[in-house]
């Protein structure tokens, strides 16, 4: 087993040039834990126990042993991926507001996009498109889509109190 304690650079990174990458999946919701246990591609064994704040980001090494590194892979996860299409900027950004808003009072953590916004389904395909009807008015294109999301950086989360 490979006990990865530390974040070491990105795969991309000239000085992991030519290695093999065992790639350990990792979903969005799991990316800010700082605890996880997982297998490689591979089959390689991987516990990961990070400093708090560390954020496991697709492509991020955990390991380097030589001939080989391991580093995260963002796995696809089904989305809601809300396209705004209103000619308007202000009528773009109205949209995003208030499904942005309906959404964090349900505690969904959403990804904002420059023309979309990408919503983890974390209850049902039906009750995520109703928020979206009900909220959105025309200039909004919505469908469920496989994607990777939060690549780069948590996603987020409406801090509000109730």
């Amino acid at each position: 087993m490979l006990l990865a304690r530390r974040i070491l650079g990105d795969a991309g990174e000239p000085r992991f040039a030519g290695k093999r990458v065992e790639r350990l999946p990792v979903d969005a919701a799991s990316a800010v834990r700082r605890r996880l246990r997982g297998r490689t591609d591979a089959g390689t064994d991987v516990a990961v126990d990070l400093e708090r704040g560390a954020y496991l980001r697709h492509g991020a090494v955990l390991s380097d042993e030589g001939d080989f590194i391991v580093a995260v892979e963002r796995t696809a996860e089904d989305a809601l991926v809300v396209r705004l299409t209103a000619a308007s900027c202000a009528a773009r950004v109205a949209a995003a507001a208030r499904i942005a808003h309906a959404f964090g009072n349900q505690h969904v953590p959403v990804e904002v996009g420059p023309d979309e916004l990408r919503v983890p389904i974390t209850t049902s395909r039906e009750v995520a498109m109703a928020t979206v009807a009900h909220e959105a008015a025309d200039g909004v294109e919505v469908s469920v889509e496989p994607v990777r999301l939060g690549c780069t950086e948590p996603l987020i989360r409406s801090m509000h109190a109730h």
